[in-house]
């Protein structure tokens, strides 16, 4: 059985509840999104874990709605020229 993501033509950007670690520490709540959190660095500073829930949450809160923030197919494209790819965050 094969299946498709069909998150350009059939978006689910308002449902998803996945993000993702980097091999490098950073926290993406959107692969669209080349926005990251540097939880590595909280850690290395002596965050605490109540610390760490909170950086988390406030990186959720802050997803955007669909793609990134992009309006549409045209700046998500312009967008994504600076994220890094999936094989560049341990994908």
């Amino acid at each position: 059985r094969i299946g498709f993501i069909t998150s350009m033509s059939d978006n689910f950007c308002g449902t998803c509840n996945r993000i993702r670690i980097t091999s490098d520490g950073g926290l993406k709540v959107c692969l669209f999104d080349g926005t990251e959190v540097s939880l590595r660095d909280a850690m290395r500073d002596g965050l605490d874990d109540e610390d760490l829930a909170r950086i988390v949450s406030g990186a959720l809160w802050n997803k955007k709605f669909k793609f990134g923030g992009a309006e549409d197919m045209v700046e998500l494209s312009e967008r994504v020229k600076g994220n890094r790819h999936m094989t560049a965050i341990g994908g």
